[in-house]
């Protein structure tokens, strides 16, 4: 809490010494067309000095401009060139706003080339990978779907929609791997905004850090971050889809923005509900009449999940003081019926979760809030209210039906639970970027956050005597980071400190006693990268990280329902490396990065029937590679695929493992994929048939070789247990109206019904069927 308030005070002192110090000034603006609407791609030059390229949104900025008389000029193919003369004044920042009408002359063999954000970041020094969204808003996608179209990155879900969702990164996995809503840590925001069910219309782009993730995330993330990008469109807009398909799964989305060009005045609605029964075919053994176990086919039941947000947000953008400021207002939560343990082994019938909450953020971006300095501020609260039920005396089988019943504990815990909590959190980040000359950027970013839980429990206090719940539970954490980005013709040159620390006070339950906690921790990062560009079509990317990541409140205190607290745990750490390189052309890009991990006191969570707990266990040493294609033959054609391996072996001494002898070292650490990978085949025409819509169809698929759930060292191979080879295909169509103001989208996900496991048998849903309906309307709100 206290680097919050002097994260709050010296932005509040930058703030005010912007309006009183200044020395060379800027002019930026927004490039449009006689519709009002941005024009992304417009070519803006300055009296033959500087020249840009403007954004999707239409903007241009040119920075540190001395005073005196300047032209602008922006120009566009198939538009006339629209000019500007002005005078710029000492420390004096400019807006100018040009329009472009529609030109008469026609125009011959005009080729204009560029690169997208996106394709720039790729290029950047950062081994990243980089998926945008937008041909994906009128599918029916979970996040964890499009994100295993990535290279180097798997994801194990443990059942239907919002089930739990283990990203795997090179070889790091579950938390080792941080997840990011531009920049601020996704758990802050709530369950109900879990990567596995965040929707992607929502979103611009996916953004995958793999090895070193860059300071301006500023994290403990140990071996590569995933960073949701959100849409950004400064234009009024409607944009409403609802879905529907197999297992009685719906997802309604509206998101809706207002933008005033007279007073740059902004607002919007950010909002979704999906709910899904989850009741898909599953493959079990239920007792006969003797309580023998015979094999089975069911439906699940009593698995339905719903998840739901609000969020209005107003502000301002292109102001002299602000060139985005919005305050946000949210609400968010979700609904879980819990339905088996963490390997399927027993069904529960009356466990329940649900969880809500309310929060507020400020969002403040400045460019030159002081010579050469631009700044970055978001700081927000939440209040979060989260009920566990676990009351019932009844027994289940796997067909819903009640076999027996108990004379004590419910379906879950010894105590049984009728439990609520109540959680606070704040978070702060504090982003500076400083360019002290041309060639080189200081990048500075402070990260805080705040977390206090209690709770209440009837049963429980019952059950020990004490209401132990009511006990807090408290973390602050703290992450500091600084980083020198250099340039030197074809070179690029990043370089990183940074400073982690937390301070945890909590406790757990021993032989039904209060065993109070309390541990404070210190640790540094560094990392080092490097990319060189050989032509304008290959470049070649180094890495090095030395990485720390703190443990987070559910690995300390549990979740006081499956999770078992350990207030012990000390802190994970690994040595990252990455080795790559990359070509781009208009119809060919090639991706390949290798990747070597050493990670010691990794934490694990050890699973039992009843109850799971995070424990410091392994060493490990950490080899693979993946390697990704793009192939574009034809502007509607695009052909893409990827695949990833990656040799997990420990590292651990006898002792650690608890082996009599040295049998587990060097062996390959079970129940983790080491192969797979992704492939797509998409087709998309614009004018299809001679009509005036836009036509997609797509064939997608993914594989995942076979692994051992235990070690395999241990055994007869053909006894072992095994999560069998994956291959699951989909394939879906779409048709959309002119400018998307109207789409239908039909798909078919595991076309083939294969039997799907990401986990040791806990099956996923078979053939699904969808249908989603999705209008957009870009402009029709905007005042004149």
């Amino acid at each position: 809490m206290i680097m919050i308030f002097l994260n709050t005070i010296l932005t509040l002192l930058i703030l005010t010494c912007s309006f009183c110090y200044g020395q060379n000034a800027s002019v930026s603006g927004t490039i449009s067309g006689e519709d009002g609407v941005g024009i992304p791609g417009a070519y803006v030059q300055l009296s033959n000095q500087q020249a840009a390229v403007s954004d999707n949104a239409g903007k241009f900025a040119f920075k540190n401009l001395n005073p005196g008389d300047y032209t602008l000029t922006a120009s566009f193919m198939g538009l006339q060139a629209a000019q500007r003369n002005f005078h710029l004044l000492k420390g004096k920042d400019l807006t100018l706003n040009l329009t472009l009408k529609e030109s008469v002359t026609q125009l011959k063999d005009v080729i204009v080339t560029g690169k997208s954000e996106a394709q720039e970041l790729r290029e950047s020094v950062a081994s990243v990978a980089v998926l945008e969204t937008k041909d994906f808003y009128m599918q029916n996608n979970n996040t964890s779907e499009l994100i295993k179209q990535i290279p180097g990155v798997n994801v194990r879900q443990t059942g239907g929609f919002g089930s739990e969702a283990e990203i795997n990164i090179n070889g790091m996995s579950g938390k080792q791997v941080k997840f990011f809503l531009d920049g601020i840590p996704l758990n802050y925001f709530g369950s109900g905004l879990g990567l596995n069910v965040l929707p992607v219309n929502l979103m611009e782009q996916i953004e995958v850090y793999k090895g070193v993730v860059p300071v301006h995330l500023g994290a403990d993330a140990l071996g590569g971050a995933i960073n949701i990008v959100s849409r950004n469109e400064y234009t009024s807009y409607l944009d409403a889809s609802y879905s529907v398909g197999s297992f009685n799964t719906h997802k309604a989305n509206l998101n809706s923005q207002f933008v005033n060009p007279k007073n740059n005045f902004i607002s919007g609605i950010n909002s979704f509900y999906n709910y899904s029964d989850n009741n898909y075919p599953v493959d079990v053994e239920i007792p006969n009449a003797f309580g023998n176990p015979e094999p089975a086919r069911v439906r699940r039941f009593h698995d339905r999940y719903s998840n739901y947000l609000l969020n209005y947000y107003a502000g301002v953008i292109d102001k002299t003081y602000a060139d985005r400021l919005i305050i946000s207002v949210r609400y968010s939560g979700l609904d879980d019926e819990i339905q088996h343990n963490a390997i399927m082994a027993q069904p529960y019938g009356k466990v329940t979760y649900n969880e809500s909450t309310w929060g507020s953020s400020i969002d403040y971006e400045k460019e030159q809030i002081l010579p050469k300095t631009s700044l970055q501020w978001y700081i927000g609260m939440n209040r979060t209210t989260g009920n566990f039920t676990d009351t019932t005396l009844n027994a289940y089988t796997w067909d819903g039906e009640i076999y027996r019943r108990r004379t004590d504990g419910g379906e879950i815990s010894a105590s049984r639970n009728l439990l609520e909590l109540n959680s606070k959190n704040a978070v702060s980040r504090l982003n500076i970027h400083y360019d002290p000359w041309k060639n080189g950027r200081i990048t500075l970013n402070v990260f805080s956050s705040w977390f206090r839980r209690t709770g209440q429990d009837a049963f429980a206090a019952d059950f020990y005597g004490e209401d132990y719940y009511t006990n807090p539970t408290k973390l602050v954490k703290n992450a500091i980071g600084i980083a020198y980005e250099h340039s030197i013709g074809n070179l690029i040159s990043y370089t990183s400190l940074k400073h982690f620390a937390y301070a945890a006070d909590g406790y757990t339950i021993q032989n039904l006693e209060y065993q109070p906690h309390q541990q404070s921790v210190s640790n540094i990062g560094y990392a080092q990268s490097f990319r060189y560009n050989f032509s304008d079509k290959i470049l070649a990317k180094a890495s090095y990280e030395y990485a720390t990541r703190l443990p987070d409140e559910i690995e300390l205190f549990g979740d006081f329902t499956l999770i078992k607290p350990n207030p012990n745990l000390k802190p994970e750490q690994s040595h990252n490396a990455n080795l790559g390189g990359l070509f781009h052309s208009s119809k060919l890009d090639i991706d390949l990065n290798g990747f070597f991990r050493y990670t010691d006191n990794i934490i694990w969570l050890r699973t039992s029937q009843f109850f799971a707990q995070y424990q410091n266990l392994l060493q490990a040493v950490i080899r693979g590679i993946d390697a990704e294609l793009q192939f574009k033959p034809f502007d509607f054609l695009k052909v893409k695929a990827n695949a990833t391996y990656q040799d997990i072996r420990n590292r651990s001494p006898q002792n650690v493992t608890g082996s009599v002898d040295d049998r587990y070292y060097d062996a390959r650490l079970p129940n983790i994929p080491y192969l797979f990978g992704h492939g797509e085949i998409r087709f998309q025409k614009k004018n299809f048939m001679n009509g005036k819509n836009h036509f997609s169809a797509w064939w997608s698929a993914n594989y995942v070789h076979d692994f051992f759930l235990y070690w395999s060292v241990d055994g007869l191979e053909e006894l072992k247990n095994t999560i069998p080879a994956q291959f699951i295909q989909n394939i879906g169509i779409s048709y959309a109206l002119p400018d998307n103001r109207f789409s239908v989208s039909l798909e078919s996900t595991n076309l083939f019904d294969q039997k799907a496991y990401d986990n040791f048998s806990v099956q996923r849903p078979g053939r699904a069927f969808y249908m989603t309906l999705r209008t957009y309307l870009k402009n029709k709100l905007k005042t004149n």
